[in-house]
C-alpha cells in the first residue's frame, strides 16, 4: 500500500511539471523615457527607440536621424555592456567568428524592429563571407535598426523558493485558477543590468565622437503556466495557425521557455 501511495505522489509531481512553464521579465531604465509603450532616448540630433520582446530578450533598437544631414554610428567605439562585461558590436573578423566569440549572447536571427515581433522560428545560419560594417551611415530623416545580442542567454532564471505566490484566474480559461510566482528587483539587487553605449559622429572618419549611454535593468521576474501566458485564442493567421492574446506582451519585457526541472513547482516539491 505504501509503495502504491509513493508512486501516486510521484506521478502527481511529474504531471504538475509535465505542463510547460514560462518566465516573463520586466525591465526598467535609469535614463530613458517610457513613451508610447517604448523606452525612448531623444535629443535634438537623434531618437533611439528600444524593444526587447522576444524569446530570451533581444537588444533591439532603432536610431532615427532627426537632422537634415547624415550622422554615423561608429561600432568600433560602441558596446553592449552586460552586467559590467563589455561585448563589442564590431570586431575585425568575419561574422562566423563573431558568433563563436560571443557564444550564447550573439543573436543572429531576423531583424526585430520596435513594434514588430517574430512569431515563427528564428533563422540562425550565418555566412563565413559576411563582415559587419564598422561605420553605419544614417541618411537625414531616416531610421536604422539593429538587433544583435540576447538579454538572457541560457535556459532560465532560478526563482527564489520564497518568492511571492499569487492565485489568479487562468487567462485562457478564467473559471480555472493558476499560480503566478514573482520577484521584484531594484537597480541595486537586480540580477541583470545592461547598457547600450553608442558612438556617433557627423563625418565618416571623424575623431570628434559623441556618445549615448542608455542604461536598463531587470525590475521583475514572473513564472507561470504557459497557457496563462498565452491567453485566449483570438483568430487564425493566413496559414491556419491560431494566434493568441498574450496579455503580458510589452516592448519593455521579454520571455523565456524553461525546462520542467527548473520550474519552481518542481523545485518546491523536491526541496521538501
Amino acid at each position: 500500500m505504501k509503495k502504491i501511495l509513493i508512486i501516486f505522489l510521484l506521478s502527481i509531481i511529474l504531471v504538475s511539471c509535465a505542463k510547460s512553464f514560462i518566465q516573463i521579465f520586466d525591465t526598467a531604465t535609469t535614463n530613458t523615457e517610457f513613451k508610447d509603450n517604448f523606452f525612448i532616448f531623444e535629443s535634438d540630433t537623434l531618437k533611439i527607440t528600444y524593444s526587447f520582446w522576444a524569446s530570451n530578450g533581444i537588444m533591439s533598437f532603432a536610431v532615427y536621424n532627426k537632422l537634415d544631414k547624415p550622422i554615423y554610428i561608429d561600432w568600433k567605439n560602441s558596446s553592449f555592456i552586460y552586467n559590467d562585461s563589455k561585448l563589442n558590436y564590431w570586431i575585425d573578423e568575419i561574422q562566423t567568428n563573431m558568433v563563436s566569440y560571443y557564444s550564447g549572447y550573439y543573436y543572429n536571427g531576423p531583424l526585430l524592429k520596435p513594434g514588430f515581433t517574430i512569431n515563427k522560428g528564428v533563422e540562425t545560419t550565418t555566412s563565413s563571407s559576411i563582415k559587419l560594417e564598422r561605420i553605419t551611415f544614417i541618411p537625414p530623416k531616416s531610421n536604422y535598426y539593429r538587433s544583435q545580442f540576447y538579454l538572457m542567454p541560457g535556459d532560465g532564471y532560478n526563482m527564489d523558493l520564497n518568492c511571492k505566490k499569487t492565485n489568479l484566474p487562468r487567462n485562457d480559461k478564467p473559471k480555472m485558477k493558476t499560480t503566478v510566482y514573482s520577484e521584484v528587483f531594484t537597480m541595486t539587487n537586480s540580477p541583470l543590468r545592461f547598457r547600450n553605449y553608442l558612438a556617433f559622429t557627423f563625418k565618416e572618419n571623424s575623431t570628434q565622437i559623441f556618445f549615448v549611454d542608455n542604461e536598463f535593468y531587470l525590475s521583475s521576474a514572473k513564472e507561470m503556466d504557459y497557457r496563462h501566458f498565452r491567453g485566449k485564442s483570438t483568430e487564425s493567421d493566413e496559414n491556419g495557425d491560431k494566434t493568441y492574446e498574450k496579455p503580458y506582451k510589452k516592448s519593455t519585457s521579454f520571455y523565456m521557455n524553461i525546462p520542467s526541472v527548473k520550474c519552481i513547482e518542481y523545485r518546491l516539491q523536491n526541496n521538501k
